[in-house]
Parts: structure tokens; C-alpha cells; sequence
């Protein structure tokens, strides 16, 4: 009877630390309560790329996603926040149908236009600001995507990407004081381009 009581006790302690685990877990991931999702359109609005995934699943594979960029990119996931994710198939808008689970891009990447007008925290949204997405691969590894921020009076913000590809993908934004920034995939904040400018010399004087 005093062994039972001890493995159960045990147990008990192994439940209570795993729950409170989970809860740290939850509370450091960047995803919010509710991931949003978003499709995008490229040519013109005649190929799109159209999201596949429910609710709970379009939250998975931000989880995901993050949980991967915290594991193998520390430096990044600190500050990363995620903007929406999804799982994405093609969609010929021309003809009416679907391409194959898993096609390619027909003619190679392009510029896919997603509108992210849904999305409630554009805290740091800047026209130009660079953005990235996390594409998941077949061996479940992740590629780096680069978008950029676009306003358009007309039919408000939007994150273009140029991709060849899709399957679940996660884009976020790296904040730092209040505002996106620049990384490399070091996770080093990257210096904001200046111009220079070229200085001329004096054929006589040389200065």
C-alpha cells in the first residue's frame, strides 16, 4: 500500500510539473490568442493563394512555427511577433480550380500580395518595412521568406512576398521599441541604408 501511495504521489508531482510547463510554454510563445489568417493574389488577382486551414489549425502551425524560430533562432524569436499564418494552396482564379496539394508556382516565384487589413496589432506597420515568413519544408525544417509592408488608400495594408511555393507558412515582424526592424538571419538588427556622398577632389589642389 506505501508503494502505490508513493508511485501515485509521484505521479501526481510528474502531472502538476508538466502542466506547469505548459502553461510557461504558452506564455512565452509570440503567437496571439487568435492567429489570424490571409490569402494572397498574385498576376493580377488571377492565381491566389488561399488558405486551407480551420481556426485551431491556422494556431498550431503558428505555435509551430514559432516554437521551431525560439529553438534554432533564439536571437530572432525574442522579439518576434506573429502577424498571421496559414496553410496555403493554389487557387487559378482564371479557370475556376484548384491545382494539385503541393504544386509549384507555375513560371517560378512571384510576387504574392496578402491583404492583412483582419490583422488587429499592426503595432510598428511602416510602407516598406521588411517582414518574414516561416515556409515549412517536407523534412520539417523551416526557409526564410522576406516580405515588405505596402498601404494602398484603396484597399489598405497588405505584406508582399515573392514565393515559388506554399504550405503551412507563418509571417511575424521583429519589433524593437515599438517599431519593426531588420535582421539577418544571425538575428543581429541590421543598420538602416544611408546615402552617401561621393566626394570630388580638386584637379589643382587635390582637396
Amino acid at each position: 500500500m506505501k508503494l502505490k501511495k508513493l508511485v501515485a504521489l509521484i505521479t501526481a508531482g510528474a502531472l502538476c510539473l508538466g502542466m506547469s510547463m505548459t502553461a510557461f510554454a504558452a506564455d512565452d510563445n509570440k503567437s496571439p490568442d487568435k492567429v489570424p489568417s490571409a490569402n494572397g493574389w498574385a498576376n493580377g488577382g488571377d492565381l491566389g493563394a488561399i488558405n486551407t486551414a480551420t481556426e485551431k489549425e491556422v494556431q498550431e502551425i503558428a505555435d509551430e512555427a514559432m516554437n521551431w524560430l525560439e529553438k534554432n533562432k533564439p536571437n530572432i524569436a525574442a522579439n518576434a511577433e506573429v502577424i498571421f499564418a496559414g496553410d496555403y494552396r493554389l487557387y487559378d482564379a482564371e479557370t475556376g480550380t484548384w491545382l494539385e496539394e503541393g504544386a509549384k508556382v507555375p513560371g517560378g516565384k512571384t510576387v504574392f500580395s496578402f491583404n492583412v487589413n483582419n490583422v488587429k496589432d499592426k503595432d510598428g506597420f511602416v510602407e516598406g518595412k521588411v517582414v518574414y515568413g516561416l515556409h515549412k519544408n517536407a523534412d520539417g525544417t523551416y526557409s526564410l521568406i522576406e516580405g515588405k509592408l505596402v498601404y494602398n488608400a484603396a484597399t489598405g495594408w497588405a505584406i508582399e512576398a515573392e514565393m515559388d511555393a506554399f504550405s503551412p507558412v507563418t509571417f511575424f515582424k521583429v519589433m524593437s521599441n515599438g517599431k519593426i526592424v531588420e535582421v539577418d538571419w544571425k538575428g543581429d538588427v541590421v543598420a538602416p541604408k544611408t546615402k552617401t556622398v561621393a566626394r570630388t577632389t580638386s584637379p589643382k589642389t587635390g582637396e
